[in-house]
């Protein structure tokens, strides 16, 4: 099997490197070999997510001690459902992997139905220009991009989420014996997938990308029910915090106390696909626990446990002010602390900074 690791050895360091090859070929992202892991990262782009600069990059990368496979970033569709060319080329210049998550959005309310840009305006082809003038500027472009769609679908604070798209009624939507929302999503990310097949764009690795507590915790609202299915996804990822302010409660929030006590929920998926961890984090400061505590149980537990092998992990580094006026500090240098033991932690060989992709 050819990867480009092979082909175009300079590409080993510069990940998403353009290529003279056929660009109708499948380019996927491979799963890494012998236990070694992906070091990925959302490295700061900004509130809104896609303040993308090759600069952000390079800032994290001094922080780490090491470079990043891929650059997570949101392409938020209140901004035009515009293929992102300006922020995929700073990722790709900075040698990594540019990591587009479509985020059908009309504002950055949260807590409400999407107003524009709902899943069924998405199934019934509603935006279907845009998204094919979006897959035909990516195939020229030919850039390998890892992509997915509407994150965390299965939280209830997204307008696009489930639950404010039929949630657990079976007689809106599609098959009567399945929940309306999640189904939705299901088919329009389907539909998505389906639309770049078509316009021949096979150099993106499509990513199913769930919460790893669902909000509510019911059974129609499980990620096996918006999963698209293996015939459509290339890897499956989760987001995983602790405390998120200062007033959450940090017991409970454990990394590997959340592993172990939901992992049934990921497991019913019943998948084959390679698994990323593509946000994780807790906030510094919290008067009830320690943030490099947290990070050593979360590195153990991501090495060592039994329940689900990682093949990529994606931090989330960010502060922002919450309304009350405290501060959420996801960053990995939120103190002197903390960055030390991110450093100590992301050295271990097993997290590696190049990956392959297949022909």
């Amino acid at each position: 099997m050819k990867t480009f690791a092979l082909v175009l050895p300079i590409c080993i360091l510069f990940f998403g490197c353009k290529t003279n090859s056929n660009n109708d070929m499948q380019t996927k992202l491979l799963p890494p070999q012998n236990n070694e892991i992906y070091f990925g990262a959302f490295p700061d782009f900004g509130g809104s997510e896609d303040n993308v600069t090759t600069q952000k990059i390079k800032d994290f990368e001094a922080i780490a001690r090491k470079k990043i496979v891929w650059a997570y970033f949101s392409q938020n569709w209140f901004n035009g459902i515009i293929y992102p060319k300006k922020a995929i080329h700073a990722i790709h210049n900075a040698g990594s992997i540019p990591f587009v998550r479509l985020m059908p959005k009309s504002d950055e309310q949260e807590g409400f139905p999407e107003r524009e840009f709902s899943l069924q305006k998405i199934i019934d082809g509603a935006f279907d220009a845009e998204l094919k003038k979006w897959a035909k500027e990516a195939k020229k472009d030919n850039i390998p991009l890892l992509v997915d769609f509407a994150v965390e679908a299965n939280g209830n604070w997204f307008g696009y989420s489930g639950i404010f798209n039929g949630a657990d009624e079976t007689s809106g939507y599609g098959d009567p014996n399945y929940p309306d929302g999640p189904e939705r999503y299901r088919d329009a990310y389907r539909h998505i997938i389906e639309l770049f097949k078509n316009e021949n764009v096979h150099h993106i690795t499509w990513f199913y990308h769930f919460n790893y507590t669902s909000y509510p915790n019911e059974e129609w609202n499980q990620p096996k029910y918006y999963y698209p299915g293996d015939d459509y996804i290339d890897w499956v990822g989760f987001s995983l915090y602790g405390a998120q302010t200062l007033s959450e409660e940090w017991e409970g929030l454990e990394f590997s106390r959340q592993l172990q006590e939901y992992k049934d929920s990921f497991l019913e998926l019943h998948t084959t696909k390679p698994v990323a961890l593509l946000e994780f984090g807790v906030t510094d400061y919290h008067p009830d626990g320690n943030k490099s505590a947290w990070l050593e149980d979360a590195f153990s537990t991501i090495l060592n446990n039994p329940y689900i092998k990682f093949s990529a992990i994606s931090p989330w580094h960010e502060n922002w002010e919450n309304e009350d006026g405290t501060m959420t500090t996801l960053r990995l240098d939120s103190s002197k602390e903390t960055k030390k033991t991110f450093q100590k932690l992301v050295k271990d060989k097993r997290f590696i900074s190049s990956g392959k992709f297949k022909n």
